[in-house]
């Protein structure tokens, strides 16, 4: 009986499904439609009188340009909207114009502009991806002094050294710059040293040696930065770090990370007693993510017969995941290891290197479960 009378609760038309939506409050309502792409939002305003002049106090204004099929027409759009739209509202502004079809498309007096209305109004997450064909769109100053920004994230563009001797980001906790241009490499500590908040930083597509001489970003939880750009030291408090290895220039004081517990790095070359280093200095490391770069050619020669195995290895080892692996025998050493080693490990995963020869390779990973696995939880996965 009770079935029955929940059935019939039920709406069965989609106007009766849009009449109880339309019944939720006007902040839920907004909530709902920030996770929607500013075209998307204002075709469901058509759907409802009452849903209609909602789109004007968005808290979330996203363009992206590959949802146009002209880039004239987007324009008009993103100019149109940030004229009608309330920006005292706007609390996470995303502009992606990556996907363009020549030069003549980009207009940057203009998208400095819609920054600058954002960012006088206090937007607090401000999302920027500008890929152009000489890289030289130059971001606008106000950019580096804006209080009210918590989440930066630019893809592009050029960083002017006069702008960034005016850094001054007091709330920013979430950094992610990729293929943008500094003028030098000392004007990136200047800007991170700015950023005195900062809880999660994403650097790609800089490299620099020796590494950038910047103080301790004592409140970062995640990192994933080139190990050239960024000394170990200054990451040491992270819980989650993603670098990129390379062996012959690594410190050879590697801090502790007391409170690491992923840990992803890509290696140039890899080097079995460097990493042997590493996992000595996370003790509380649970998922370990190795990937070897396809065109490494010759590996360090693995010892597995050392007789003191991390802690991290020992006792809080859960993942285990290889990529790349082209079925060297070094390689597979390694994955002995840890198999051998890892008392508590779920998982470990091997994924295939595409270039190298698949026969050969999988008659090599055939071997792997022969190994003994001191854990007996562990799965054991081929990609």
């Amino acid at each position: 009986m009770e079935k029955s009378q929940n059935a019939n609760k039920m709406p069965r038309t989609k106007d009766e499904v849009r009449d109880r939506i339309s019944d939720l409050p006007d902040s839920l309502l907004l909530h709902i439609r920030s996770f929607l792409p500013a075209k998307e939002t204002i075709a469901t305003s058509l759907l409802s009188k009452r849903w209609r002049p909602l789109w004007f106090s968005l808290p979330t204004l996203e363009f992206r340009g590959q949802d146009f099929q002209r880039f004239t027409f987007f324009y008009q759009f993103v100019d149109k909207m940030l004229n009608l739209v309330d920006l005292k509202a706007v609390k996470k502004f995303v502009f992606d114009c990556k996907y363009y079809k020549s030069r003549e498309h980009f207009r940057p007096q203009k998208i400095s502009e819609w920054i600058n209305a954002v960012i006088i109004n206090k937007v607090e997450h401000l999302e920027l991806h500008l890929y152009l064909m000489n890289n030289d769109y130059e971001w606008p100053s106000n950019i580096f002094t804006a209080k009210s920004i918590k989440v930066l994230k630019l893809s592009g563009g050029v960083l002017m050294g006069s702008i960034l001797s005016r850094v001054n980001l007091s709330l920013l906790q979430v950094l992610h710059l990729e293929h943008v241009r500094f003028p030098d490499f000392r004007s990136l500590g200047i800007l991170l040293s700015g950023c005195v908040l900062l809880r999660d930083l994403v650097i790609k597509d800089f490299y620099v040696n020796p590494p950038l001489d910047i103080g301790g970003l004592n409140h970062l939880v995640t990192a994933e930065v080139p190990q050239t750009l960024i000394p170990l030291r200054v990451l040491s408090n992270v819980t989650f770090l993603r670098v990129d290895m390379c062996s012959s220039m690594l410190d050879p004081d590697i801090p502790m990370f007391y409170n690491l517990t992923y840990l992803e790095f890509t290696y140039y070359s890899f080097d079995w007693n460097t990493t042997l280093r590493l996992l000595q200095s996370c003790p509380k490391l649970e998922i370990l993510v190795i990937i070897l770069r396809p065109w490494d050619q010759k590996l360090k020669s693995t010892s597995t017969a050392t007789a003191n195995v991390p802690q991290c290895v020992s006792s809080n080892l859960k993942e285990f995941h290889l990529g790349n692996c082209r079925g060297r025998i070094e390689e597979l050493n390694l994955a002995r290891y840890i198999m051998k080693n890892a008392m508590v490990l779920r998982i470990i995963s091997i994924s295939k290197n595409v270039i190298s020869r698949v026969t050969w390779k999988n008659k090599i990973l055939k071997k792997i479960p022969l190994c003994p696995i001191s854990s007996v939880n562990c799965k054991l996965l081929l990609k």
